[in-house]
């Protein structure tokens, strides 16, 4: 990790617009999903991601000038994503399961590339925590597509 004092955040943006996409996303595979632990695993993953989000949001600020609301997000992460959205006329709960550890998978290399990048030393703090958060939902997520 970078400890730059008086450097600007930088790439914030771009993680909270892929997780406001994930929170989307699984929010929607949850309408479809028939079985409450993978519904339960999905709120647990909203909720990481909320959280994540606002913690996050103080250095979207300081690189924007404002809130990041948006959801749009790096090509890779659009992939996974659109992967997903062919899934939700399977009606198949792993076949989600797969999807969305995917979408973990491009989550963790967002929070990743951004703390390659010289931050101030607060905010390298707010990702390694985030960090720490999607990895949680990662591993979980893991499991759920091994049983």
């Amino acid at each position: 990790m970078n400890t730059h004092q008086g450097t600007e955040a930088t790439h914030i943006t771009d993680i909270i617009q892929v997780m406001n996409s994930g929170i989307d996303f699984y929010q929607k595979a949850q309408e479809k999903v028939e079985d409450p632990a993978i519904g339960a695993l999905f709120q647990r993953m909203i909720d990481a991601r909320k959280v994540s989000v606002e913690r996050l949001q103080p250095y979207a600020v300081n690189e924007k000038g404002e809130r990041e609301d948006g959801s749009s997000f790096a090509v890779e992460a659009r992939r996974a994503y659109t992967a997903l959205l062919t899934t939700f006329s399977s009606d198949n709960d792993e076949t989600y399961v797969k999807e969305l550890e995917e979408v973990e998978d491009k989550t963790l290399e967002e929070i990743k590339a951004a703390m390659d990048k010289p931050q101030p030393a607060d905010c390298e703090a707010a990702l390694a925590k985030t960090l720490l958060t999607m990895q949680s939902c990662h591993t979980e997520m893991s499991r759920m597509q091994k049983h």
